[in-house]
């Protein structure tokens, strides 16, 4: 790791997850140091640790571990200016058969392979087939059903590695009340235009709910409506978002960073 990181990539720092006193965290190593008891096993998104860690490191290249759909990530957040792509390195993670088949993933693959072995996609998401076969008053019932066990816990956007704006309209009282479990259909509405032409399908949303609502399938309906729709696809440096209005409802201009 520290070979492909520092001697053959050129980084100055390597952001893994590693072992240690038998508990798994994320670390931060510079050039030189002990990489540790390197762990690839664990599917935490390192992307939201590198973007806590990302300012704090102003010098440097920074290699990151990056799965397929980290690797997306990265590209969301350069087009919107929150790292800059010239101090990036990616070091490539092939995603385990269990991990694909948690997230029913259909582009499972970086586009430079490190580690492991690539395996093959998942095609489709049972739960969405189902759902689209359903009327639109019953798959209206099915959601209003998963979204009352909503607890507000907010686990789904502190762990998604798109949530990136520095205040999140969730918490702005005049659409999201203070008051009241479960919160209501808005808090959901909201989130999903929000994330819908920058979710990168990882999963940390679904995985990190204690109501396990399947928060990754309503990810994947919305996905697919884009690319039917507008023929759009996060994670693509190259896109651009057919949204033409920034959250606050301003038109967007052609070098605007509002997310």
């Amino acid at each position: 790791m520290a070979r492909v990181a520092f001697d053959e990539r050129g980084a100055d720092h390597l952001l893994l997850m590693r072992e240690e006193h038998g508990n798994v965290a994320p670390a931060l190593i510079s050039k030189g140091e002990d990489v540790g008891d390197v762990r690839l096993d664990i599917p935490y998104q390192l992307i939201t640790i590198l973007e806590t860690v990302y300012s704090c490191v102003p010098k440097g290249k920074i290699a990151v571990i990056t799965r397929r759909c980290d690797e997306k990530a990265l590209a969301e957040l350069t087009k919107r200016g929150y790292v800059d792509e010239e101090r990036m390195i990616k070091i490539g993670l092939a995603c385990s058969r269990e991990q694909i088949a948690m997230c029913r993933c259909s582009d499972p693959v970086p586009s430079k392979v490190d580690f492991g072995e690539p395996n093959k996609p998942v095609p489709t998401d049972e739960l969405s087939e189902r759902l689209s076969k359903m009327s639109p008053d019953a798959r209206l019932q099915f959601w209003v059903k998963q979204f009352r066990k909503c607890n507000k816990c907010f686990a789904c956007t502190h762990n998604c590695p798109v949530c990136f704006c520095d205040d999140c309209v969730l918490e702005e009282r005049t659409f999201v009340p203070e008051q009241g479990i479960p919160p209501g259909l808005s808090f959901h509405m909201i989130r999903s235009y929000h994330l819908i032409d920058k979710c990168i399908e990882c999963g940390e949303c679904e995985r990190s709910c204690p109501a396990e609502i399947p928060l990754l399938t309503l990810r994947k309906m919305l996905a697919r409506d884009m690319k039917e729709i507008h023929g759009f696809v996060p994670g693509d440096p190259k896109t651009v978002s057919p949204l033409n209005t920034t959250l606050e409802g301003e038109p967007m201009e052609e070098e605007c960073d509002e997310c």
